[in-house]
């Protein structure tokens, strides 16, 4: 075939396509229901997203608009986007303010066909003439576990400049599984019920999580910038596998499931795409304010997790081995392209402070005896285990930094070489974290807040402990860390200036039922330079 007939047959692919979705706008009942969200913004430009559900499944055209004001009486910008089953039906618009709007300017937007209109959304791009932020900081919201009313708490606060999500947006488990206990009860059953697995699993799980009313109410109000943790693929994810994908073949290849996973995820979350889907760490910058670096920590250079059990055996526990292993100059978190992206990006430029925001805990971190603070008849099969490796003196979380004690010694020789103010934002654990990180020869390294959960249990959701014996050993035998809270759901904000930041950590009332109301805080001050850290008491 001719390279002419190609290119006019094609042409008339594309007008039939086109003829069919326009005449098929009015046919075709339309819904919003999974409501609309913005992310990953620029000075220039931001994602803008939704999800259509068409009554009848076949692709359709929407239209975007685009305002200065809430109530549309101006319309600055409109365009139509066409979406179908190949996208599950979402949409992202990568807009560029250039000639409507300033930047850091406020505006609106909203997709709609005919009579269907989604939620109004508000969103900003970043201003390289902001002296100061708030940021937002979330992570762990499972669904099944609770509503998410950390995120309608956030969303009423209505003066956030943009949130974070650190990742663990969604959880794989299947009904039964972990964090299921009151599913039933209070309405929140996982759909699937079972793992998820496939590509059709993770849209719906996907969908489900974007219909709570505090997802809708936040994503709606400020942009997010979003990184995944494991729970978005698979528990315990590393680059060639999972701990909770079956290796027997159950399950199918590994690799088709992070496929699936990274394509939904890519579908459903207003993030910029990048020509390798694997790769999500990415640089945000507001004038020389701050510096924003997401860092992938979980599947794109992570080796394998070391597993101490395999070290103990009936002749003893093979030390040599383990710390061998444990301290290889091979074994990768970041990986070399990213330590290598994280250097060039960190020494380009001065910043009042450079914000890393990531999946793990970089605190060096061992738990206290546990046993100690739970009554005889409460103690878990699974703690005598653990009892040994204590015993042994191993750090308590060998999936954090910890796990990976070459690869954060390197990121620290990195950050120690260059002038800058580092704040580390971690999720993951579910509990509340401030640390002083500091290197092997003791230097101030960076200030570390670990984020509570949005609704996935603690660490005293688990286990039947003394809170309060369990906060001051955990404290006194962890020389970085200065406080932490083991038992509270909520979020993280961060108010910037280039002098301090204060951070707020904001606890929610409860989760088993709606109800957005704050109970309680903890609010602490960093100071630029020095990287002080006091908590302020009201």
């Amino acid at each position: 075939m001719k390279r002419r007939q190609a290119l006019k047959l094609s042409s008339l692919g594309v007008l039939s396509l086109t003829a069919g979705i326009n005449s098929g706008c009015s046919k075709n009942k339309l819904f919003f229901n999974h409501g609309v969200a913005s992310g990953d913004p620029l000075e220039d430009r931001v994602i803008l997203w939704t999800r259509v559900t068409p009554e009848i499944p076949k692709p359709v055209e929407i239209i975007l608009e685009i305002s200065s004001t809430k109530n549309f009486s101006k319309i600055k910008f409109s365009k139509r986007l066409q979406t179908s089953s190949i996208s599950d039906y979402t949409i992202k618009y990568d807009f560029q303010i250039k000639g409507l709007f300033l930047s850091g300017d406020i505006f609106y937007y909203r997709f709609r066909c005919d009579n269907s209109v989604s939620d109004v959304g508000r969103t900003k791009t970043l201003s390289p003439k902001l002296n100061k932020i708030k940021i937002g900081v979330f992570s762990c919201s499972n669904y099944p576990a609770g509503f998410f009313n950390a995120y309608q708490a956030a969303a009423d606060l209505d003066d956030l400049d943009l949130w974070l999500h650190l990742g663990d947006y969604l959880y794989e488990y299947p009904m039964g599984g972990y964090a299921t206990n009151y599913a039933k009860e209070i309405g929140r059953i996982p759909n699937p019920t079972h793992e998820v697995i496939t590509l059709s699993d993770y849209r719906t799980r996907h969908a489900q999580y974007k219909s709570d009313k505090g997802s809708k109410a936040l994503h709606k109000k400020a942009p997010l910038i979003a990184v995944w943790d494991d729970h978005e693929l698979s528990n315990d994810a590393w680059k060639k596998g999972a701990k909770n994908h079956s290796l027997d073949g159950s399950e199918g290849d590994f690799f088709a499931r992070r496929s699936s996973a990274i394509k939904a995820y890519h579908e459903w979350m207003p993030i910029r795409e990048q020509q390798n889907k694997r790769k999500i760490f990415r640089e945000f910058k507001i004038g020389k304010l701050m510096q924003l670096l997401m860092l992938d920590t979980r599947q794109y250079g992570r080796d394998k997790q070391i597993e101490p059990f395999e070290y103990l055996q009936e002749s003893g526990f093979k030390q040599a081995k383990f710390y061998n292993d444990l301290n290889s100059n091979n074994k990768n978190l970041l990986g070399s392209e990213q330590l290598s992206w994280i250097q060039n990006k960190i020494a380009s430029s001065e910043f009042n402070w450079t914000i890393i925001g990531q999946q793990v805990l970089m605190t060096k971190l061992k738990f206290p005896n546990l046993l100690k603070m739970i009554k005889k008849d409460d103690v878990p099969d699974f703690l005598n285990r653990y009892l040994r490796l204590r015993e042994l003196g191993i750090s308590s979380n060998l999936d954090a930094w910890d796990g990976y004690p070459a690869e954060r010694n390197k990121l620290y020789k990195l950050m120690s070489n260059v002038n800058s103010n580092f704040l580390s934002l971690a999720g993951d654990t579910h509990n509340s974290w401030v640390s002083e990180l500091t290197n092997d020869q003791g230097k101030k390294i960076a200030i570390e807040l670990g984020t509570p959960s949005v609704t996935s249990p603690g660490i005293t959701d688990v286990l039947n402990i003394n809170k309060k014996m369990y906060t001051e050993q955990i404290i006194a035998i962890n020389k970085e860390l200065k406080w932490m809270d083991p038992s509270h759901r909520g979020f993280l904000t961060l108010e910037c200036d280039k002098d301090k930041i204060l951070a707020i950590f904001h606890f929610i009332n409860e989760i088993k039922k709606i109800d957005a109301r704050i109970a309680s805080s903890a609010t602490f001050n960093i100071q630029k330079d020095s990287l002080k850290i006091n908590q302020l008491f009201a």
